[in-house]
């Protein structure tokens, strides 16, 4: 899914972006939160994780149109202490509120070295990475973990039916900045495979690897819990919440960490640089891979050049976004 597209055409990110915004404000989100959300998604288009990019707003406008995620939620702030904060999504997509807390988590780990940030009672809240990547911004470490109610067996649940070694795939990521090198960056889910891993070649890994598969359970029953119970969803007002928006199970966590809070943030960046550059330098790829680069390297490569080209968007990425575009009345630049 995430390598570069076959048949694809270059499309300026303000134009994802601005199209992005407006089919979802015609869906009924409120404007702040549809101006956040096409931002980040057109943000990983940037980086080419075209999974978690602008090609899912149709499903989003579905939902919000459709009465699954509330269109104007009240965020609402349940805890705040010198090191944690909990913000409520009131039934609406996981963004807005995830962020919120992010930010406020952000502020505290810089006066007290750590803090958590969580949201509940929300829908889904797409890449990790958005949230990880923000507090790196701010000369912070971070990992962000999505959950669900404990009743619901997660993102991507039904995969296979039920089979154990397809369960779930909540998203993770692990962020930590770099001086001169490109950031270490796990932007990933916790699932060995992915969603769209399917076929007899796939299910026969369960005999030939199977430890692969039980730790794949492993994370995602620990991510589910994290992102879950952990902050509030086993309980009687994240029911009520998912009756009223079928499409609102979802938690969400951050625990932020100043890079300084045991080291020089300079020596930090510096041992960071070193573990990118050794494995690029003295490592053997991955075979079938020209080159070995740790996770964050590659998007850190798309995004620069992406910026200056535009992004190759999929032929069926655009044909989608085009076909939403006219549901809702929007009529994309790239179709002019």
């Amino acid at each position: 899914m995430n390598r570069p597209p076959a048949e694809s055409k270059l499309v300026p990110v303000a134009q994802l972006r601005s199209f992005a915004a407006a089919c979802l404000k015609a869906a009924g989100l409120r404007s702040e939160h549809a101006d956040q959300l096409a931002e980040l998604l057109s943000n990983s288009d940037l980086r080419g994780v075209r999974s978690h990019g602008t090609r899912a707003i149709a499903g989003y406008c579905t939902r919000l149109r459709d009465g699954g995620n509330n269109p104007n939620p009240e965020l609402q702030i349940l805890q705040d202490t010198p090191t944690t904060v909990l913000v409520d999504g009131d039934g609406g997509l996981g963004y807005a509120p995830m962020m919120q807390a992010t930010e406020m988590a952000i502020a505290k780990a810089k006066e007290h070295k750590v803090a958590l940030g969580a949201a509940c009672h929300h829908g889904h809240y797409g890449s990790a990475g958005h949230y990880v990547r923000r507090a790196m911004e701010e000369g912070c470490t971070a990992f962000s973990v999505q959950g669900a109610h404990s009743t619901r067996f997660g993102e991507g649940g039904g995969n296979k039916g039920q089979q154990s070694a397809y369960w779930g795939n909540p998203p993770i990521s692990f962020g930590f900045p770099a001086e001169e090198e490109p950031p270490l960056i796990l932007d990933a889910a916790t699932c060995i495979m992915a969603d769209y891993h399917r076929g007899p070649e796939y299910d026969a890994l369960q005999e030939l690897i199977p430890p692969a598969f039980f730790k794949s359970m492993g994370y995602t029953g620990s991510a589910l819990a994290l992102g879950g119970a952990f902050v509030g969803q086993n309980s009687d007002r994240a029911r009520a919440i998912a009756e009223q928006w079928p499409r609102a199970n979802n938690g969400g966590l951050i625990i932020v960490m100043d890079i300084g809070a045991f080291a020089p943030p300079e020596a930090f960046r510096e041992g960071i640089d070193n573990l990118v550059r050794g494995v690029r330098e003295t490592m053997e790829p991955v075979k079938g891979y020209q080159e070995a680069t740790l996770p964050g390297t590659i998007e850190d490569r798309n995004l620069k050049e992406y910026t200056q080209t535009g992004v190759p968007m999929a032929r069926e990425d655009l044909e989608r976004l085009t076909a939403c575009g006219h549901e809702f009345g929007i009529t994309a630049e790239w179709e002019q």
